[in-house]
Parts: C-alpha cells; sequence; structure tokens
C-alpha cells in the first residue's frame, strides 16, 4: 500500500507540474494522457491485492522506480532496469506488448522477479518470449521455466547456442518482409510485431556475425524495439533526451545525475563503437541500405523504444535520429 501511495504520488506531481516543464516535442497530447492513465491504473491497481507500484529509487536506467511503465498505445509497456556491466549501470529494457487476444509478447526478457510476474498477471497471459540477439539471452532459460508453456524465440543460431531450451523456433533469416500467407507454428502474426534481421553485420576478427541482431516493428502502435544497433543513452543533465531538444515529462522525470560510469560508457557507444560498426562491422552495404531503407522509409514509426537509454518519440525526431545513426 504504502509503495502504491508512493508511485501515485510521483505521478501526481509530475502531472500537475507546468506545461513548459513537460512539453515534448512531436507528442500528442492525447496520447501523452493516456499513457499517464494507464500508469495510474498498472501502478494503483488493488483488485486482486497485488501491488505493482514503486519498484526501485528512481534513476536514469528506471526513471520511475516502477515494475511497468506504458509506453505506446495500445498495449505496449517497458520494465526498465538496472543492468550492470563491470559496475557500470548501462541499463536494461525488457518490452511487453499484450495483443489483442490478451497474450504477452515480451522481448528481450530481463530479470524475473515476484514483483515482475505479478504486473505480467495483471495484464494478460505470457505467450511469446523472445531473445532477439546473441547477447540478450542471459535470462532466457529462467523464463522458460517459469512459463513453460509459453513459446520461446530466438534470433537465427540461437537455438544451437542454448540447447537446454525447448525452442519453439528461431526469427526467419534473411528475409526484409514477412512472406505472405505463410504463418509459422506457435507463433505471433508477422503482420502485427514485424521481425527484420540485421543479417548485414560480420565480427571482423572472427568472420561471424557478432549481435546478429534481430529487430521488430510494431504496427498498431507504429513503435520500433531494437536492441544493441540503436542505443540512447542520457546526457549529462539528467533530462531524458535533453541532446534530441526533448524534456522531461510525467513518465520519464528528469534524474540528480548519471553515473561517471554510465557516462563513460555513452562516450565510448557513440565515440568509439559506433564508427567501429559502421566502418569495419557493415560487410554488406548494400544489404544494409536495403534494410535502412524498409525501416526509414517503410515503416512508419512514431516511437522507438531501445534496450539501452531513453525512448525517443514523434514521427520527425524517430525518423531523424534513426537516419543519422543508420546512414
Amino acid at each position: 500500500m504504502k509503495n502504491i501511495r508512493q508511485t501515485q504520488n510521483a505521478i501526481t506531481r509530475l502531472f500537475v507540474t507546468s506545461p513548459k516543464q513537460t512539453a515534448i516535442a512531436n507528442f500528442p497530447l492525447s496520447n501523452r494522457a493516456a499513457l499517464i492513465e494507464d500508469a495510474k491504473r498498472l501502478d494503483g491497481d488493488l483488485a486482486a491485492g497485488r501491488p505493482t507500484g514503486e519498484y526501485s529509487s528512481p534513476g536514469w536506467s528506471n526513471r520511475l522506480g516502477t515494475v511497468l511503465t506504458p509506453a505506446s498505445i495500445p498495449g505496449v509497456y517497458t520494465a526498465d532496469r538496472p543492468f550492470y556491466w563491470n559496475n557500470i549501470d548501462v541499463g536494461g529494457r525488457m518490452t511487453v506488448i499484450r495483443l489483442e487476444n490478451g497474450h504477452l509478447w515480451v522481448h528481450s526478457p530481463i530479470e524475473l522477479d515476484e514483483q515482475l510476474r505479478n504486473a505480467l498477471d495483471t495484464l494478460g497471459t505470457v505467450k511469446y518470449v523472445v531473445s532477439p540477439n546473441y547477447e540478450h539471452l542471459k535470462y532466457a532459460s529462467q523464463w522458460h521455466k517459469a512459463y513453460p508453456e509459453a513459446s520461446m524465440w530466438g534470433c537465427p543460431g540461437l537455438a544451437e547456442r542454448m540447447p537446454d531450451i525447448r525452442w519453439a523456433g528461431e526469427i526467419p533469416a534473411h528475409t526484409l518482409r514477412p512472406i505472405a500467407g505463410v504463418t509459422l507454428d506457435s507463433c505471433w502474426d508477422f503482420e502485427t510485431i514485424t521481425p527484420l534481421h540485421l543479417d548485414m553485420e560480420v565480427n571482423p576478427f572472427t568472420g561471424k556475425p557478432f549481435f546478429n541482431e534481430v529487430i521488430f516493428y510494431h504496427q498498431p502502435s507504429k513503435t520500433l524495439m531494437t536492441t544493441d544497433v540503436y542505443w540512447n543513452y542520457p546526457q549529462d543533465s539528467g533530462v531524458p533526451n535533453d541532446h534530441l531538444g526533448g524534456s522531461e515529462w510525467e513518465l520519464a522525470p528528469r534524474v540528480d545525475s548519471i553515473p561517471l560510469g554510465s557516462k563513460l560508457w555513452k562516450w565510448g557507444m557513440d565515440k568509439v563503437y559506433l564508427p567501429f560498426f559502421k566502418n569495419f562491422m557493415i560487410k554488406d552495404r548494400a544489404r544494409f541500405e536495403e534494410i535502412a531503407t524498409v525501416i526509414l522509409d517503410e515503416w512508419n514509426i512514431e516511437t522507438v523504444i531501445p534496450c539501452h537509454g531513453d525512448i525517443v518519440r514523434g514521427k520527425e525526431l524517430c525518423k531523424s535520429i534513426l537516419t543519422t545513426h543508420l546512414r
């Protein structure tokens, strides 16, 4: 009860701040209001006696400190968590999509605890669990054991790497678009959540794919989900998307400080890894351009949810940041 009241009070305080403080460029007020109301409902759901509100102290990698946070309409939620690599918080985000039939589609599963399970129970039934690349698989086995009836899906080649999991299948490789009329057993509708295998990258030291990532586009909410091909770490100010002209808002408040390790990680990813990726890891530039064309010109993206860093909203802003990042 105490935790829920604290979270509701925090959301209420943010909700009554001035428009100047909470303005988000290119983000419709109606969508913002709907997400806030959904957050209040989710974080204050006492009907089943299962508090799903405050989870941890707020920080840059979980700005509200909640178990789940509404992210897009309809039915897209995120579980934002600190994730430590060599004592550096690099952030980690799982995305959950509630499908029309009440089934839940889970992208890049994080550590599963009782609070998260309770929160998911308020949304629906976990039906699909997706490990989208070779790196975001630490908790796949945990989810496989916790949800034995769920269909486990991985990026191409993952089943061989993790034979302990009973995989329903791997995302089809080397396809740019869903094949009309083709369905896979124990799989979701690719017209609703569309996968795209990034098959153009290779580790120059091994000659094999490094991340071997699959990204996903949720057509009803116009949301793109990325794992490691795009990240969006915060600036020193602690304001979400400060470097993109953004500002804090009700579900993404500013934080007091960004840890030094996280700031150094951002510098390394932006200034060292990204140029290395573009110059040395893209083995097929013609293929990469085909992939970029699908993302930028065929998908009508209005929200970008990266696994690392802040969510980006607004059609023009999403296209701008993705164009800069990819091209």
